[in-house]
């Protein structure tokens, strides 16, 4: 095997499918341990509150859009059902709170900057542009095979 071929070589797209599966699973335990943690801290209340501190836009609507996406689009995520749509629901929300709460304060995590909000909104997108892969909720409600598209490094 060429060096070359070894630095461009496509993977089966069975292996390309199950590192979708892979992203999709680690977002979703992500988001969902965030927003279950939003509701424990406080509840509702406090979250709002907290979003109207942070200058977030219509608070009383963004915070229960958050959790419950977190939550509720967290699971579907994992499951693969509509994940085209909860990825977009979560690069719209990480881009929001890149924005607004964690752009001040540089990259780093401990200090309260952007690093994990960058990667999951990166995560998300990649999923919007990708689709779930072959081993997902959607692909099983689409009944066919072509129905999801292989991502492009499983192709040949």
């Amino acid at each position: 095997m060429s060096r070359r071929h070894l630095l461009t070589a496509r993977v089966p797209a069975p292996v390309a499918d199950a590192a979708l599966l892979l992203l999709r699973l680690v977002a979703a335990v992500v988001f969902i341990a965030h927003g279950w943690d939003a509701l424990g801290a406080g509840g509702m209340a406090a979250v709002v509150e907290e979003q109207r501190a942070a200058g977030i836009p219509l608070p009383e609507l963004a915070a229960p859009f958050t959790i419950l996406t977190e939550i509720i689009g967290g699971v579907l995520l994992a499951l693969g059902v509509l994940t085209r749509l909860w990825a977009a629901a979560f690069a719209l929300i990480m881009l929001g709170a890149w924005v607004f709460v964690h752009a001040p304060h540089g990259i780093f995590v401990q200090n309260g900057g952007f690093e994990l909000v960058m990667v999951l909104a990166a995560v998300s997108v990649t999923l919007v542009v990708t689709g779930p892969g072959r081993y997902s909720g959607d692909h099983l409600i689409a009944g066919r095979a072509d129905a999801v598209p292989e991502p492009s490094a499983g192709r040949r």
